[in-house]
């Protein structure tokens, strides 16, 4: 999976909130075909987290390059991915 970091900006008063601004170089890190991962809208029709197994969450990234959505994640011991999720974003 290919990361860009990043962080809360500040939002407007009139706006739905703080926009995610990514900052320094992307970063590849793998991850562990038994991850753990919950997903909102747009790649499923919820404002709420659901999760989806990985082979259908890499199929859609392919299929939406470059979306741009905003992810939480946590590393196992062996540095991989295990477990993903996507911070809902208005």
């Amino acid at each position: 999976l290919i990361v860009r970091h990043g962080n809360w900006g500040c939002g407007t008063p009139d706006s739905d909130g703080a926009p995610f601004e990514t900052v320094g170089k992307e970063t590849y890190i793998p991850m562990d075909q038994a991850a753990d991962i919950t997903v909102t809208n747009p790649i499923v029709e919820s404002t709420e987290n659901q999760p989806i197994g990985v082979q259908e969450f890499l199929d859609w990234l392919e299929a939406h390059p470059d979306s741009g959505l905003v992810f939480t994640y946590h590393l196992g011991d062996d540095g991989a991915i295990d477990r993903l999720d996507e911070v809902f974003t208005p």
